[in-house]
């Protein structure tokens, strides 16, 4: 087991393997654990690490600290400590959204994202919608530790008032950002909201438990079941709603439309928690980016394609590998519909 402290909270990881670093990051239900057949396969070619977000496995149940705002600000200490310049991400679920929105602000420390059973909800403008462009505040380049990367270091002063100031604006203002934090948070002043807030993922949190939700991607007799029961027993039910009160479907598709690296979405088709994106989700996504943004829907997959589909570690080692991702192989990439 290693670890490092952030804020004072116990941040757990694991590490494995040599090669180009990628970082794999769980969704909401689970832990690092439901990762180790990935890690098992890739481990030959590439330094992976695993780690538990806030309120999830072996890391610290802190209530303060389960909304994204500090998941993201975890993201980055968590590369700084460990002296990771730069590391493709493998993101699933919640874990899809924490790594897109850290790309977005941290673009030259992402060369490449994997998105997996993200929330790709269609919000109803698609056929008329212009991604909206929020700017990234100027940062200082962030220092690299001058001790061993692996001891454990207090959460970076930056990285810690950024998502304290965020949190609290919000949690005043209902979620609406004034005008001298919008920067911190990544918009500039002329960049106000002009879409209404779309967040299908706050019903489906706030009427059910953990134990729930896992039963509807896996029956009690699969082992699957079991397995994840051991994790899911370990999480704060608290995470569920604070991980998704601010989540806006619209800034979601933005965000990965407007990334300018390569993005692989891949997707269960018989997801029962976040339902396949409809044909005008993966046009808006692919429009004019056929190239670097390629969807891929995976049949008879439900929400954990690295349990229940065993070509799933070779699939993230082609698209890792790829110089042009939209030439692998993949019979259930998905084709443009033109409309």
């Amino acid at each position: 087991m290693s670890a490092i402290t952030a804020g004072g909270d116990l941040v757990h990881y694991e590490v494995l393997g040599r090669g180009r670093p990628v970082i794999l990051v769980h969704g909401w239900l689970g832990s690092w654990r439901y990762w180790i057949p990935t890690l098992q396969h890739l481990q030959s070619n590439y330094r992976l690490y695993a780690l538990d977000l806030y309120g999830f496995g072996d890391s610290a149940k802190n209530p303060n600290k389960y909304n994204i705002e500090h998941q993201i600000a975890l993201l980055e200490d968590f590369m700084v400590q460990l002296a990771i310049t730069k590391a493709a991400f493998v993101g699933h679920g919640l874990g899809a959204i924490i790594a897109a929105e850290f790309a977005r602000r941290y673009p030259e420390r992402v060369p490449r994202l994997i998105v997996v059973d993200a929330p790709l909800f269609d919000t109803g403008d698609l056929d008329r919608r212009a991604p909206l462009v929020r700017k990234v505040a100027a940062r200082p380049t962030i220092p690299q530790p001058e001790t061993n990367p692996n001891a454990p270091t207090i959460m970076s002063a930056s990285a810690a008032m950024r998502a304290a100031l965020v949190e609290a604006a919000r949690a005043k203002l209902n979620g609406q950002l004034p005008a001298e934090l919008e920067e911190i948070a990544g918009f500039g002043p002329d960049d106000r909201e002009v879409y209404e807030a779309h967040n299908p993922l706050m019903p489906l949190m706030e009427g059910t438990t953990l134990e729930l939700l896992l039963g509807r991607c896996f029956r009690r007799a699969e082992p699957n079941y079991e397995k994840l029961l051991v994790d899911v027993n370990k999480i704060d039910g608290r995470v569920l709603r604070r991980s998704v009160e601010h989540f806006d479907s619209g800034r979601m598709l933005d965000t990965l439309r407007l990334l300018n690296i390569p993005v692989v979405a891949i997707h269960g088709l018989e997801d029962p928690l976040m339902p396949p994106p409809r044909d005008e989700v993966l046009n808006y996504l692919t429009h004019e980016k056929e190239q670097t943004l390629v969807p891929v829907l995976l049949p008879n997959v439900r929400h954990f394609p690295m349990l229940e589909d065993e070509r799933f570690p070779r699939m993230i080692s082609d698209y890792l590998d790829a110089a042009d991702i939209s030439r692998v192989e993949q019979k259930e990439r998905w084709k443009r519909r033109h409309r």
